[in-house]
């Protein structure tokens, strides 16, 4: 069995697979060793691939490592999918994985892949599964937390899903600018893509998925464990 690990900015997730099914997986805020110490005395872990963009699981990876096959996901792993990006060495193990996620999901399309996270990346893996990059754009936290930090008087607000346009108090009208400003951002981008690839396929995955998901105009595919998928395709791939 295949043990996965997605540690990113805000939670870590982690996957037991036995080979492309998941059979278990849970998220939290620190991924610890007594966790570590239950899944392995669950399960017969064979291999590990960890993907980690905000050092959290340093500490575990000796053990992680021991008596077992070991990948630490960066840019310079192999992959199912030819990455053209410019600058390799600095793109990020969750947004190669997603790609790669995204590919094997619809494999003979043009695929653009949305994360709603601590940050909204897209990704574009064209039908002949090259990968060239997307964008980053600040996240639904990240916005309002800006707001805040680089004003004087706004105040911190906390997400919520809305169903508004024009906001009637300061709240209401930080929560709209951020809520549907990211909306019609995603949209935006998704219609570009789409004058020059019309049969897109969209799919879209991360921790802020249900505020978009039934917002978006466009027609998407949406799935929450897409990166998880993708290191377990990127780990079964090295073997």
């Amino acid at each position: 069995m295949n043990l996965v690990i997605d540690s990113g900015n805000t939670l870590s997730k982690w996957a037991v697979f036995d080979k492309t099914v998941i059979i278990e997986w849970r998220q939290t805020k620190h991924l610890v060793q007594n966790t570590l110490d239950d899944i392995f005395a669950k399960y017969t872990v064979d291999a590990v691939i960890v993907s980690d963009v905000s050092g959290a699981t340093d500490s575990l990876l000796s053990f992680l490592k021991k008596d077992r096959q070991f990948i630490k996901m960066s840019s310079s792993v192999a992959t199912p999918i030819k990455i053209k990006y410019a600058s390799r060495e600095t793109l990020g193990s969750d947004r190669i994985a997603a790609a790669v996620g995204g590919n094997t999901l619809f494999p003979e399309n043009n695929t653009l892949v949305i994360q709603a996270g601590t940050c909204i990346t897209y990704e574009m893996i064209n039908d002949k599964g090259e990968y060239f990059g997307g964008a980053i754009s600040p996240g639904l936290d990240m916005r309002l937390r800006a707001l805040n930090t680089f004003t004087a008087h706004l105040p911190l607000v906390k997400k919520e899903k809305i169903d508004f346009l024009t906001g009637n108090s300061t709240k209401n009208s930080i929560l709209s600018g951020v809520f549907n400003g990211c909306i019609a951002e995603a949209d935006g981008i998704i219609d570009r893509y789409k004058e020059i690839f019309p049969e897109l396929k969209v799919v879209l995955c991360g921790g802020d998925i249900f505020f978009f998901d039934k917002r978006l105009k466009n027609r998407i595919f949406a799935t929450a464990n897409l990166v998880l998928n993708g290191l377990n395709i990127i780990l079964e791939h090295n073997k």
